[in-house]
């Protein structure tokens, strides 16, 4: 995947990020690439442009967006009982680097903590993946992070069981 100087793209790991500029850079002796130079908030990352579709890609459109209302909002999808299996599944799905993988993390980890505490480590992934889907949320709709936050949340709770039904 090709990416523009200047253009806005999501990495896995560190959210929104603009691309700054092509570079070559050797970080390995005796080896030169060339480099897409990405700055997010508080640091630079060098990406060759051979692995760029590594955890880095586009951001989605508008439509993307339209679809994990609906997402957020439907059901959640049970997780796996053992825990490490369940954190090695969200890990791989969040992986896949989509918004839609995203998304669906963000549901499903958010309704197991209504029904059963998150551990740290599940807290921290949901807290982290939240931070990136914010992050593009944001972008995508050209609101404030806080906004995209506050309407995430809303539509979490839209999906959330009424008491009346336990």
């Amino acid at each position: 995947m090709q990416f523009l100087v200047g253009e806005a793209v999501i990495h896995s790991r560190y959210g929104l990020g603009h691309v700054k500029q092509l570079v070559i850079k050797q970080f390995v002796e005796g080896e030169k690439r060339l480099y897409y130079e990405i700055s997010f908030p508080g640091s630079t990352l060098w990406i060759p442009l051979d692995y760029s579709t590594v955890g880095l890609r586009k951001l989605t459109v508008k439509s993307g967006i339209s679809k994990c209302r609906r997402l957020l909002k439907a059901p959640a999808m049970p997780l796996n009982h053992d825990p490490r299996l369940r954190n090695k599944e969200l890990s791989d799905h969040i992986n896949e680097g989509t918004l839609i993988s995203r998304c669906e993390v963000v549901r499903d980890l958010t309704a197991h903590g209504w029904h059963k505490s998150l551990s740290s480590k599940n807290a921290d992934f949901l807290r982290s993946a939240k931070d990136v889907l914010y992050q593009e949320w944001a972008a995508v709709e050209e609101i404030t992070i806080s906004e995209a936050a506050n309407e995430i949340n809303s539509l979490l709770e839209e999906s959330r069981p009424s008491d009346n039904n336990h």
